[in-house]
């Protein structure tokens, strides 16, 4: 796991969409565990009702590669997020995400306070992906 400026040296901001441009298509589970920011979301859903929704499900937004991609696209302004992607449901356990235990992950995904990006990729391919957009 590495900790990032959301900010890059130039001045420009790094954006969720600029990291998963890193990784490559996958039959993963992604799941949005947490989300804060400014978005134009389909159906005209408000950003709180967004949240609600997600806070009502145990183990978060569930989206495919497609889905996750689609989301980040939409995303405008990122203040605080965790998006995670798993081989399989039942290596999901929300209360360990939410203390930054990244294990069973295979792509983790954590915004801080419109400051700071932690990222980690069990894939050392992606892993350095990541490092060379947050550059």
């Amino acid at each position: 796991m590495f900790e990032v400026p959301m900010y890059r040296k130039n001045g420009s901001r790094i954006e969720l969409q600029n990291l998963l441009e890193k990784v490559p298509a996958n039959d993963w589970v992604w799941l949005i565990i947490e989300f804060d920011g400014v978005a134009n979301l389909p159906n005209d859903e408000s950003i709180d009702g967004f949240q609600n929704r997600i806070r009502c499900l145990p183990k978060g937004l569930v989206k495919t590669w497609e889905d996750i991609l689609s989301f980040s696209r939409c995303v405008d302004y990122t203040i605080d997020c965790l998006i995670v992607a798993v081989s399989c449901m039942e290596q999901v356990g929300v209360e360990k995400l939410l203390g930054d235990d990244f294990q069973n992950c295979l792509v983790f995904i954590r915004a801080i306070d419109s400051t700071d990006w932690m990222l980690h990729a069990s894939n050392s391919e992606i892993l350095d992906g990541l490092k060379v957009v947050t550059g």
